[in-house]
This record gives structure tokens, C-alpha cells and sequence, in this order.
């Protein structure tokens, strides 16, 4: 099951006291700092799952479409160590989100950006985290130039999304 870390809210402070060994008579010097004390504490929501999830480069395989002037097919070297040896259900990390920077704005390229995050965030159903996964892409934006990645992710047997976020991304949109 993901989780994700919290910061928690800080307890009281406490004096924190420690040695300065570097006197220039050689003799150390106690100190006390009254610092507030954090801790993390685990939280059951996905967002540190989606955001890997997405926003890691997947490896583009030979038919992907690369952005202009790309060759390197970027992944994560993890992936090569992943085999049916190591895992019945090998998934790549991270999303084809990277190869739709570039190029003309169109209908394909939404479609490609909805696609490539919803095969990143198939996992979640194979695992069973999620009964259900959808995402949708559109272009956003005061001169609707941006492109904007909407997943909703539901639980088993619930009926609200126990995620749902529009990631806008730095893609520009080439206005034809």
C-alpha cells in the first residue's frame, strides 16, 4: 500500500545543548539551542505515488515518438534490473508524459498525454490500491496554452475519488 510522509506539527521546545570542540584555547564550550522538534508521521493518501508515478521518465520504447531533437530515450536505470526473475509483474517506473514536450498542438497530443498517464498510473489497478483510474488531458491556461493531466483514482468500494488533482505542466502549447 503507498503512503506518504507528513510533517507533524511541532511539540514544545526543547533545549538542545552541544559541545563547540574547536576553541582556540583547546578547551570546549557547552551550548544550549531551544529548537522545536518535528517528526513525520505515514498518512495513507497517493500522492506521493502519483507524483512518482507521473512525473518519473519512463524509458520511450523504439516506436515512441520522441520530442524534436531528442535521441536519448531517458528511464530509469532501475527498469533493466527489474525481470520476470525479480518480480512477477515487472512495471516500469514513471510516465511517456516527457515525450509530449514539443511539437503542434492537436487532439493526438492530448490523447498521447492522457494515455501515457494513464499507463503510468495502471499499477495501482493491477495492484489492487484502485478499483478504478481515469484520467483526462486538456489544454488550460488564461490563453489555453498548457497542458493539464487530471487523474482520478477511486478506491474498492467507494464512490468519490480519493484523488483528484489537476497537474498542469510546462508544456506550451504551439498555437497553430
Amino acid at each position: 500500500m503507498p503512503f506518504d510522509w507528513r510533517l507533524v506539527t511541532p511539540g514544545p521546545a526543547v533545549t538542545y545543548p552541544w559541545k563547540d570542540f574547536v576553541q582556540p584555547n583547546g578547551v570546549p564550550v557547552v551550548y544550549a539551542d531551544v529548537l522545536a522538534t518535528y517528526s513525520v508521521e505515514l498518512e495513507d493518501t497517493l500522492q506521493t505515488a502519483v507524483i512518482l508515478s507521473l512525473f518519473t521518465d519512463r524509458r520511450a520504447g523504439i516506436d515512441d515518438k520522441l520530442p524534436q531533437g531528442e535521441t536519448d530515450r531517458r528511464g530509469w536505470v532501475g527498469d533493466e534490473f527489474t525481470t520476470d526473475d525479480f518480480d512477477s509483474r515487472p512495471d516500469p517506473w514513471g510516465s511517456l508524459l516527457w515525450t509530449c514536450y514539443g511539437g503542434k498542438s492537436s487532439q493526438e497530443l492530448l490523447e498521447r498525454a492522457r494515455f501515457a498517464a494513464a499507463e503510468a498510473l495502471d499499477w495501482m489497478l493491477r495492484d489492487g490500491i484502485a478499483s478504478r483510474v481515469s484520467v483526462i488531458a486538456q489544454w488550460v491556461g488564461e490563453r489555453q496554452d498548457r497542458l493539464a493531466v487530471r487523474p482520478s483514482i477511486y478506491k474498492p468500494g467507494q464512490v468519490a475519488p480519493v484523488y483528484d488533482v489537476l497537474w498542469g505542466t510546462s508544456v506550451k502549447r504551439f498555437i497553430q
